[in-house]
Parts: C-alpha cells; structure tokens; sequence
C-alpha cells in the first residue's frame, strides 16, 4: 500500500517539473497518462486477485466516459469562475454523468468507445483560451503531494470495502488532474489551467485502451500478462496521437511556407519585368 501512496504524489512531482521546464500541455499530457491508475490496479489485484481488479477496471472504464465532461467542464468554468466553483462545478459534472453512465450498463468496448469519441470531441470544440504567454507564479508543490496522496491513500485503503463497482467509479475521476488543474488555475490563471487540461485530454487516449486491455485480459486470471499488454498499448497509443497530432500541427506551417513562397516568387517576377 505504502507504494501505490508513493506513486501518485511521485508523479504530481514530475509532473510539476515538467510543468515549470516545458510547460503546461506536456505536464498535463504526462498526467494523462494511466501512471496512477495501473499501480493502483496491480495492488488492487494483488490483494483482491484478479477477478475483483476487472471488475474495478472495467467500472473505471465506464467511468472514463464521466472523465471526458469532468474534464472539459473544468476548463470552460475557469474562463468564467473562480477556482472553487470551477471545482464545484467538474465534480458536479462528474456526479451527474457517472450516474447517467452507470444506469446503462455499457460493456467495457461500448465504454471505451463512448470515452474515446468524447476525448476526441472535447479536443475539437475546446474552449477558447488567451495566446499570450502565461505569466510565471508560485508551484506550490507541497499542497499537490499532500492532495494526491490523501486521495490516493482513501482509494487503496476503502476499495476492499466498498466493492470493485464503486471503487472503479471513484477511480475514474480524474482526481490528480483536478489538484493540478485547480492549484494551477489559482497560481497561475485559468488559461495556465485550461493548456495542462487540454495536455491531460490528449493523454487519456491511452488510458483508455489501457483500461480496456486490462479489463479484458484479467478476466483470463493472467494478471502479468495483463497488465505488460495494457502498458504496451498505452504506449503504442500515445505515440500514434502525438504523431497525428504533429502532423496536424506541421500542416498550418507548411500552408504558411507553401504561400510565402508563392509571394516571393511572384515578387521577383515582378522586379525581373521591372
């Protein structure tokens, strides 16, 4: 227990560095990632077996589908609210679309279906936040750890005793990104808040077909198998999205050099008729 406690808090440390070094989106793409959730699981499986570990990571897969609205909530509030109630808000949000979600009893393909497309929707008509550079502030790291590690604490502490259903559900919220999210919108401002969460949206592609492999795959009782497969598809993914989002990036730019270099050209036909 003491190291899945170690692990979340580890990674918000990370993820504060990488967050002051190379800025928001990276941080919050790096939280994105399953880093907390798939420690998590091992021990939960480890304690529980593996049959009680599906069960919990197919219901934090459902709940992903709770994660996509938590998460763009969050985020379209900041421009608006203050911290606190931008935080009402998402765990509002998370409340009422985790219940709706769980009256359905999707599969764990449906689920990972639904949150995939919501991830995807949610990068497309995110909300509008400011281009200028974001001013620097204070990180405060100690109140990151502490958050991350009290919530982490409760999860691996209660999850025996409140089931695999609710234990998955509660998973599924998105808790660490919601700490950073919010110190960083009272840090740094919302638009700060708004890029880390936008990095956390591109970063949860792969937790979902990690959740999905795993929930899958523990069913069979082969619990390293599982969970090797889950991280090498989370990888896999991440790498294919930050390729199609590279691409997607590079294309605006070669328009640009493609029409500068038309003007040029056009400029020196008309010196050379000149």
């Amino acid at each position: 227990m003491a190291l899945n406690v170690l692990t979340a808090p580890l990674v918000v440390v990370m993820a504060t560095l990488v967050q002051r070094r190379f800025g928001h989106a990276v941080s919050g793409l790096m939280i994105g990632l399953p880093l907390t959730s798939l420690p998590l699981l091992w021990l939960v499986a480890l304690s529980h077996g593996a049959t009680f570990a599906s069960s919990m990571s197919g219901a934090t897969l459902t709940g992903t589908v709770a994660q996509v609205v938590v998460i763009w909530v969050y985020a379209s509030l900041a421009t608006r609210l203050s911290p606190n109630l931008s935080m009402v808000g998402a765990l509002a949000a998370f409340v009422v679309t985790a219940g709706a979600t769980q009256t359905l009893h999707p599969s764990a393909l449906v689920a990972a279906l639904l949150a995939g497309a919501g991830f995807a929707i949610a990068l497309r008509w995110w909300p509008h936040t400011s281009t200028a550079p974001v001013a620097q502030g204070r990180y405060r790291l100690a109140l990151r750890v502490v958050l991350s590690a009290g919530f982490t604490l409760a999860m691996v502490t209660q999850a025996g005793r409140i089931g695999p259903g609710l234990s998955g559900l509660a998973a599924a919220l998105p808790m660490m990104s919601l700490i950073v999210a919010f110190v960083t919108h009272q840090e740094l401002g919302a638009d700060a808040s708004s890029r880390f969460l936008k990095g956390v949206t591109r970063g949860s592609f792969a937790y979902v077909v990690s959740m999905l492999v795993l929930t899958e795959l523990l069913q069979s009782g082969q619990m390293g198998l599982a969970f090797l497969l889950a991280i090498a598809t989370a990888i896999v993914v991440q790498l294919t999205v930050q390729s199609v989002g590279s691409r997607s990036a590079l294309k605006p730019s070669l328009r640009t050099s493609i029409s500068s270099a038309k003007a040029y050209v056009g400029l020196r036909g008309e010196t050379s008729r000149v």
